[in-house]
Order: C-alpha cells, then sequence, then structure tokens
C-alpha cells in the first residue's frame, strides 16, 4: 500500500510540474497525455472565469502564470468556480508580475461569474415604501476599487489609480444578466448601511447617514435617497423585508 502511494505521489507530482521525475513504470508518451488533459482543462477554467485579464496579457506569460499557479496551490475541488476562486486567492503571490489594476480587475471578473452562478432567487421589482424595514439582496455587491475595473479592455489601461474612490454595484437582476452600476459615495455608503445593518427603516439610515453629507439638509438627503432607492428597489436590490419588525437602534 506505501508504494502504490508513493506511485501516486510521484504521478501528481509529474502531472503539475513536467520537469518532475517520471513515475516508475509509466512511459513518457503516456504520461504527456495525462500532463496535457489536467493542465489544459485548468487552464481553460481560469481562462474563461478571468477573460479580460487574459486578454491584457502575452500568451507566454499568461500560461507561465497558469502553470505556476497549478504547481503552487493545492486543489482542493474539482468545481470550476472553487477553482478560479483558488486563483483569485493566489494570484496577490505575483502581483508584482502583473499591471497595477490586475487584482482588483480579477476580483470584479470572479464577482461576474460568482454572481452569475449562485443559486438564489433573483428578488422581483416591488415599489419603494420608506415605512418598510430594508435588507440587501443577496445577488448584489458592492465594491470599492482604485482603478475603473469596469472600463479596462485592451484599448484602456490605466497606468494609474484613479483620483476618487470607484464604487461599484455588481447585481443579477431579473432576467439572471449580471449588471453593473456605478455610485457616488454618499450612495454607495447608504447600501453599505442597509447591508451592515438589515431591517432598519429608511428614517434610521438617514440619521446615521446625514453627518457625512454635510452639504444636504435632512429632507434633501430624505428625498434624494427616496429616490436611488426607489430605483434600486425596481431593479431588485434592495429588498423589503416584510417578515420582519425594524430593529432596535
Amino acid at each position: 500500500m506505501q508504494d502504490f502511494q508513493q506511485q501516486q505521489l510521484a504521478f501528481i507530482r509529474r502531472i503539475k510540474d513536467p520537469s518532475a521525475p517520471l513515475p516508475n513504470g509509466i512511459r513518457p508518451e503516456r504520461m504527456v497525455v495525462y500532463e496535457e488533459l489536467f493542465f489544459n482543462n485548468l487552464q481553460n477554467f481560469v481562462s474563461s472565469a478571468f477573460p479580460v485579464l487574459h486578454s491584457l496579457l502575452p500568451e507566454t506569460q499568461w500560461q507561465a502564470l497558469c502553470r505556476q499557479f497549478f504547481q503552487e496551490q493545492a486543489l482542493h475541488s474539482p468545481y470550476f468556480l472553487d477553482i478560479s476562486k483558488a486563483f483569485l486567492q493566489w494570484l496577490p503571490q505575483v502581483a508584482p508580475q502583473l499591471p497595477g489594476f490586475a487584482l482588483e480587475l480579477a476580483e470584479y471578473e470572479w464577482l461576474e461569474l460568482a454572481l452569475a452562478t449562485d443559486l438564489a432567487v433573483a428578488s422581483p421589482a416591488w415599489s419603494f415604501d420608506p415605512s418598510r424595514v430594508l435588507v440587501v439582496s443577496p445577488l448584489a455587491r458592492l465594491c470599492c476599487y482604485q482603478y475603473p475595473v469596469q472600463q479596462i479592455s485592451v484599448q484602456f489601461q490605466p497606468m494609474e489609480p484613479a483620483a476618487q474612490p470607484v464604487f461599484l454595484l455588481l447585481y443579477r437582476d431579473a432576467q439572471d444578466r449580471v449588471r453593473f452600476l456605478q455610485l457616488d459615495a454618499w450612495s454607495a455608503a447608504l447600501l453599505q448601511l442597509i447591508s451592515t445593518e438589515p431591517g432598519q427603516l429608511l428614517c434610521t439610515h438617514i440619521d446615521w447617514l446625514q453627518p457625512y453629507v454635510p452639504q444636504w439638509e435632512r429632507h434633501q438627503l430624505l428625498a434624494q435617497a427616496t429616490a436611488l432607492l426607489a430605483d434600486f428597489a425596481a431593479r431588485g436590490i434592495v429588498v423589503s423585508d416584510t417578515g420582519s419588525e425594524p430593529s432596535a437602534s
């Protein structure tokens, strides 16, 4: 049994690293079939999860990156989403080899994939009512980036971070399409409040947010927030938690 386990380990080492010693009793031409099969499958998974990042790097660099990931990262799941998540978590180790925006771009691309494959059901549109308590849909993600990752392409590759933080809201709509909205600082702060303090009425969130928007009177902030949340409710981003009473603040 120990010899068999040693043979298995040697086989795995060779699959992950073609420069490793060939396992005993296996012909090189047969081993190549396994090496290419496993690596090509992994590379296809990673490439399809990060298509923009893939398009921005020379093909030789991309293949070397995938090979290094395959060799260094212990993968415990064969599922597509888990492999791409492991790649995202591993990527900071090679950040100096990549454009400055690469890590943020990779996270943005992975979130798109995660939302597209999430098993949650999209929330239906509803008419916003400020007298009902609020929660954020499980199919919405609020992100803050230094780079405008939603614009990055072969034609646009920023060399420096943006002058202001880039707030993006990713969500999946009722037609199961992943979309994004760019928010300003106050609307991102409001959504973050609803996300971290669910089950509150709008008036409570306004009280908490007011000190951070001193340029507006309370009635102005309330009007802006009501219009914003009416749009979010129509998109299914913010949901009325009909089964909850307002939380004690």
